[in-house]
């Protein structure tokens, strides 16, 4: 599996027949980071059509104070020449990507909070879960780890094991005496809960329906 990353690109810049841009490497980012990586992107921009605050000062224009022993002069930011703004670019969109959740695909503007959230659930996963979760997705068409948990039943040989599994983590056989539990058909009831549309078998994994 590769790293997700968008490639986030200058809307002035494309719309006066230049390319400017950048892949952003998701993993490990939060929001914040990623906005900063696309302002950085946008201020670099060779068609800028605004200012914005200077990253260097913070827009007070201040850039410390001068190098001098008798003075408490201050010298302007480097950045901006004491403006406080540099100049840069206002839109963007993405216009590549890989690896994203399938919700976050096919879209110039993502909901990046949500977007960088769903990739930290998904980094969280462990190995086992992982394998399960793609079996979920390979069915469900959606990427919500929340809805996975909640319908993963486990991973099994059978719809008969499953459906002894079942029964013995909810009990289903608990005044049955013992010696008549050994004749209960698990094999017709995981069979019926297949054709039921109660639960559905990906790659092995068992998952609920609803």
């Amino acid at each position: 599996m590769t790293a997700p990353r968008i490639y986030v690109a200058c809307l002035a810049s494309y719309n006066n027949g230049v390319l400017h841009g950048r892949w952003i490497e998701l993993d490990g980012l939060d929001y914040d980071d990623v906005q900063a990586e696309i302002a950085e992107m946008l201020r670099e921009s060779p068609e800028p059509n605004v200012t914005v605050k200077c990253p260097e000062c913070g827009g007070d224009g201040d850039g410390g104070l001068a190098a001098s022993c008798v003075s408490n002069e201050r010298k302007a930011c480097p950045m901006c020449g004491g403006t406080g703004k540099v100049p840069s670019a206002e839109e963007w969109a993405v216009h590549d990507s890989e690896d994203l959740p399938t919700s976050f695909r096919d879209t110039e503007h993502p909901d990046l909070a949500a977007l960088v959230e769903r990739l930290q659930e998904l980094e969280d996963l462990s190995d086992d879960e992982r394998e399960a979760f793609d079996a979920f997705c390979e069915v469900e068409g959606e990427e919500d780890v929340d809805t996975f948990r909640e319908r993963y039943i486990g991973e099994f040989n059978s719809w008969a094991e499953m459906a002894e599994h079942h029964a013995d983590e909810t009990a289903l056989l608990e005044d049955v005496p013992e010696n008549l539990r050994r004749y209960f058909d698990y094999e017709s009831y995981g069979r019926d809960m297949r054709t039921g549309g109660e639960a559905y078998e990906s790659r092995g994994h068992y998952f609920w329906s609803h």
